[in-house]
């Protein structure tokens, strides 16, 4: 929730209505040190926050880079799988 609308600070639940997450998912990527949040973060009190200005110029940045960025195949979880032999190998 925006504690203003053009607050300089934002703090996590700022940044996840920007991004379109959730706030527990911002936590758990704080958590983890995500690259996938804003870069600058720090602490007011007990919560993170990051100046508006940086978040702003990343997620335009991020834009500008899903648009260049050539979309590779997505791989499924797991152990990969041998190729299976085709109908006229296993004929012999």
């Amino acid at each position: 929730m925006m504690r203003h609308h053009q607050a300089e600070i934002l703090y996590a639940s700022d940044v996840a209505q920007l991004m379109g997450k959730s706030q527990q998912a911002v936590t758990n990527l704080i958590k983890r040190e995500s690259d996938a949040l804003p870069p600058g973060r720090f602490k007011v009190g007990r919560l993170w926050a990051w100046k508006r200005s940086r978040v702003m110029d990343w997620l335009e940045n991020l834009d500008a880079e899903e648009a260049t960025a050539p979309q590779e195949p997505r791989r499924r979880p797991g152990r990969p799988r041998a190729t299976p032999a085709s109908p006229q190998a296993l004929r012999g």
